[in-house]
């Protein structure tokens, strides 16, 4: 039962790499963060696209 709790406590740890080697370490939580932080910046650059596209009609 000790186990399950300890097992339970460690978080996921996500690792990327790259070709070179460079790796980066995330947990689960931070990966979360920062899709949402790269999905509204995604959002913000694209915008200017959309708007224009409204006026041209």
């Amino acid at each position: 039962m000790k186990q399950d709790k300890d097992h339970k406590k460690q978080s996921e740890v996500i690792i990327v790499s790259d070709e070179a080697g460079m790796q980066l370490y995330l947990s689960e939580k931070a990966a979360n963060r920062l899709s949402w932080i790269f999905t509204g910046l995604f959002a913000l650059i694209s915008l200017p696209v959309f708007i224009l596209a409204f006026m041209c009609m």
